[in-house]
């Protein structure tokens, strides 16, 4: 599958009730979707190889709780405070790293991840490529530094090891100078409290978003489960 068939095979299951957010799930390469939980459990007992993992799926229901209900969340989905956990998680379980506390399993195969946030009357969906979204936010180089010559050999990754990448991550001024709490702090100021003066700034993060992640994006409405625009 490519980027637009898995949108639209994770739209049809959303709306079919076989796939329900929230949730941390792995597609196979034969489309089969496993928790990341029953994902393990499969690897362990060697019913299926790491290799066969295509697609990190990282899905929040915002429409059990409308305080989540954010812009960022809307707009910018891959930088949500969600989602950097797990844009960090899918790299991590493809270089084949194991921390089962923090739900990261080897899945060397994977080619995508993918962010769905299911609002009230909006499910939102952005795919993008693992190695892209790893070498244009810099975590393929925060990684190396961090596992220094290990990265080779390591299997299981740390605490003090997540944490370390996780934070360089949050803290890299990629979006035109800023990090993400800067960004975080535009994009509210701008579409909650309606600063307009700010309408430069969230064009030039918004390119800068498109441009690291390249993300295919689509959005449908969740009455009549159809694409829409934005």
């Amino acid at each position: 599958m490519d980027q637009t068939q898995i949108a639209d095979y994770l739209g049809k299951k959303i709306f079919s009730r076989e796939l329900k957010p929230p949730g941390i799930y792995v597609i196979l390469k034969n489309k089969q979707i496993y928790s990341v939980g029953d994902y393990d459990k499969l690897v362990e007992s060697n019913q299926i190889s790491p290799k066969d993992a295509f697609v990190y799926i990282d899905s929040f229901n915002n429409s059990e709780d409308e305080s989540y209900n954010l812009p960022v969340e809307y707009l910018f989905p891959l930088i949500d405070v969600l989602s950097i956990y797990g844009v960090m998680s899918s790299y991590l379980a493809k270089l084949g790293l194991y921390n089962p506390t923090y739900s990261i399993y080897p899945a060397t195969g994977l080619k995508y991840y993918a962010v769905m946030r299911l609002f009230s009357d909006r499910l939102v969906i952005e795919i993008v490529d693992i190695n892209t979204m790893a070498t244009n936010t810099g975590l393929r180089k925060i990684v190396m530094k961090v596992l220094g010559k290990d990265i080779l050999t390591q299997k299981e990754i740390s605490f003090e090891q997540i944490k370390r990448i996780e934070t360089k991550l949050e803290k890299q001024k990629l979006f035109v100078g800023r990090n993400l709490d800067e960004v975080y702090e535009i994009i509210g100021m701008y579409y909650e409290d309606h600063y307009t003066s700010l309408a430069k700034d969230v064009l030039a993060i918004t390119d800068a978003y498109n441009q690291i992640f390249q993300p295919y994006r689509v959005v449908y409405d969740t009455k009549t489960g159809r694409q829409v625009l934005m």
